[in-house]
C-alpha cells in the first residue's frame, strides 16, 4: 500500500522469510539451474517476500512481488545478482531487457507473450528483486511494459531507503537468540502442515510488519492503531496483542464481520465466545472454507480451515492456549 495505494489485496501468498537460494525457494520467478552458479551466490543470510493484489479478483488485479535478499557484503550482493540475471537471461533468450528510468543499475527484462516485468536491484549489501504480473493485460493479451515498469520504480523509490539502515545479526546473534518476540508463538496455536519446507513459516511482527500477513491490510492499518497492537504473530493461525481486553475484542469483532459472501455457523462446542463463518462457495480454491475468531485478554485470535472440526478444534485450542498462559 505504501508503494502504489491501489494495492491493498491479499494474495493468498504467504510472506516467506527464506535462508537458501535454490530453484525451491526462489520458486517460479527464476526458472535457471542454480546449481552451476553456487559458489557466485555465497555469502547469502537471508531473504523475505512480500506480495499484494490491486483487486480481490485475481484475473481483474495487478500483483506486485517484491523478495529483499540480504548479504554479508555489498560485492556479494553485486555478484549474486549479475550472476542471476545473466543465468537468467542465458536460460531464456525470449526474455527482452527492459530499461528503468530512475534506476539505470537495475536489470530488468519481460517476456513478449506473457504480461510479467522482472527486475533485479543491488544497493548496498541487499539485492531488491521485483515481479510485476499484470492478469488484466493478459487477459486482454495486452502487455504494458511503461505501467509494469512505473511499478518497479515504485518499488524501488520505496525500499531502500527503508532498508538501509538495517544491519543484520551476526552468525552468533543469530543461533543463539529466540525468534519468538514477547513469547508470541508460545501462545500461538502450531501450524498442522508445518512439516511442508517453505509452506507456513512462523513468525512475529511488529504492527507494520503485521500489516504484510493481513487478510485486509487497508482496514487493519487503522485498527491497528486504534487498538495498540504492538505484536502480530503467525503460526497456525494468526495472533494479534492489542493494549488492552478492550481493544482485543474490537479487534476480533472487525475480523469477525464478513461480507455477503460468508454466513454465520455454530460457535465450537464449549465455547459460545469464538465466531466462525463459513464461505457460501466452498469450491473457490484461493480462500478456506471456514473462519474463526476469538479474544481473550488483551489477545485476540484468527483461524481458518477447509474442515469445520478442524476449525472449531483449533480455535478451541487457541483459546485453551491463551487462557492458560496468562
Amino acid at each position: 500500500m505504501e508503494i502504489d495505494s491501489r494495492l491493498n489485496h491479499y494474495n493468498g501468498v504467504q510472506p516467506r522469510v527464506f535462508t537458501k537460494i535454490d530453484n525451491q525457494t526462489m520458486g517460479s520467478w527464476v526458472g535457471s539451474d542454480l546449481e552451476p552458479h553456487r559458489n557466485a551466490l555465497a555469502g547469502f543470510i537471508s531473504g523475505y517476500t512480500s506480495t499484494a493484489n490491486s483487486d480481490s479478483q485475481v484475473s481483474l488485479s495487478i500483483s506486485l512481488e517484491n523478495r529483499v535478499l540480504i548479504f554479508d557484503k555489498e560485492a556479494s550482493a553485486t555478484t549474486a545478482m549479475n550472476t542471476l540475471v545473466d543465468s537468467e537471461l542465458a536460460a531464456d533468450p525470449t526474455k527482452s531487457t527492459v530499461t528503468i528510468p530512475q534506476f539505470p543499475n537495475a536489470r530488468a527484462y519481460h517476456k513478449v507473450d506473457r504480461p510479467t516485468l522482472w527486475s533485479w536491484y543491488a544497493t548496498g549489501q541487499f539485492v531488491i528483486f521485483t515481479s510485476v504480473w499484470d492478469h488484466l493485460s493478459g487477459e486482454l493479451s495486452q502487455t504494458d511494459v511503461p505501467g509494469m515498469t512505473d511499478l518497479v520504480s515504485k518499488s524501488l523509490t520505496a525500499i531502500p531507503s527503508k532498508i538501509s539502515g538495517f544491519s543484520p545479526a551476526s552468525a552468533q546473534e543469530r543461533n543463539s537468540s529466540s525468534p519468538d518476540l514477547d513469547g508470541m508463538l508460545a501462545r500461538a496455536v502450531p501450524a498442522i502442515n508445518d512439516q511442508v519446507p517453505g509452506l507456513t513459516v512462523p513468525g512475529v511482527y511488529d504492527r507494520h510488519g503485521g500489516l504484510q500477513i493481513s487478510r485486509q491490510p487497508d482496514l487493519d492499518r487503522t485498527l491497528f492503531e486504534t487498538a495498540g497492537v504492538d505484536r502480530v504473530a503467525f503460526n497456525g493461525g494468526y495472533l494479534y496483542r492489542a493494549k488492552d481486553a478492550e481493544s482485543a475484542a474490537a479487534v476480533t469483532n472487525q475480523h469477525a464481520t464478513f461480507t455477503k459472501f460468508y454466513r454465520k455457523v455454530s460457535s465450537p462446542p464449549g465455547l459460545p465466545i469464538a465466531r466462525c463463518y463459513e464461505l457460501k462457495n466452498p469450491t473457490t480454491k484461493s480462500k478456506m472454507r471456514y473462519y474463526c475468531s476469538v479474544n481473550f485478554d488483551r489477545y485476540a485470535a484468527d483461524i481458518s480451515a477447509n474442515q469445520l472440526t478442524d476449525a472449531y478444534q483449533r480455535i478451541s485450542a487457541q483459546y485453551a492456549l491463551l487462557a492458560n498462559g496468562k
